[in-house]
């Protein structure tokens, strides 16, 4: 059991020293040396549908990790509880929002669930703002993993100008 204990605090470690690189519209990063500092444009096309964690290497010799990020919006991390209703199947239940966006959102569902890829799903939650403003959204189910579930929002125009308001 210590073995685990210290490989995983060794591992947490390392993943603090790993900087994340947002990916541009053309594919192209800007990686700058931590060492000494000079910076190259970089073009990471083949690196889209890949592992997403790189090591580089400068002319300087020092030698560093960084994670790719290619989504094209930002997804705040939040614990919210909520609704969820399959369309068409009869099937409801309790949520946690974990991530949201303004094209998508990531929930895990408190039991288990009969939700597919492909499924229409009305969520229902209240966002964390002073408001508290009511969501009612219907969502298309992007992937599963167990009880977590990957989703995009059906009307992206919508949810973007609730987004400005979280």
């Amino acid at each position: 059991m210590k073995k685990t204990l210290k490989s995983t605090t060794i591992k947490k470690m390392e993943n603090k020293n790993i900087k994340t690189v947002y990916v541009d519209d053309t594919n192209k990063i800007t990686v700058i040396c931590p060492k000494c500092e000079i910076e190259k444009n970089i073009d990471v096309t083949n690196f889209k549908d890949t592992h997403k964690k790189l090591k580089a290497k400068c002319p300087c010799g020092e030698v560093f990790r960084l994670t790719l990020e290619f989504r094209q919006t930002y997804r705040k991390n939040l614990r919210l509880t909520g609704e969820y209703f399959v369309q068409e199947k009869n099937e409801k239940g309790d949520i946690l929002i974990e991530e949201i966006s303004a094209s998508g959102v990531r929930f895990s569902c408190l039991k288990p669930h009969n939700i597919f890829r492909d499924d229409l799903v009305e969520l229902k939650f209240n966002l964390d703002n002073p408001m508290r403003t009511e969501i009612r959204e219907l969502v298309k189910i992007i992937w599963i993993n167990d009880r977590n579930v990957g989703a995009k929002y059906i009307d992206q125009n919508r949810m973007k100008r609730i987004w400005f308001f979280t």
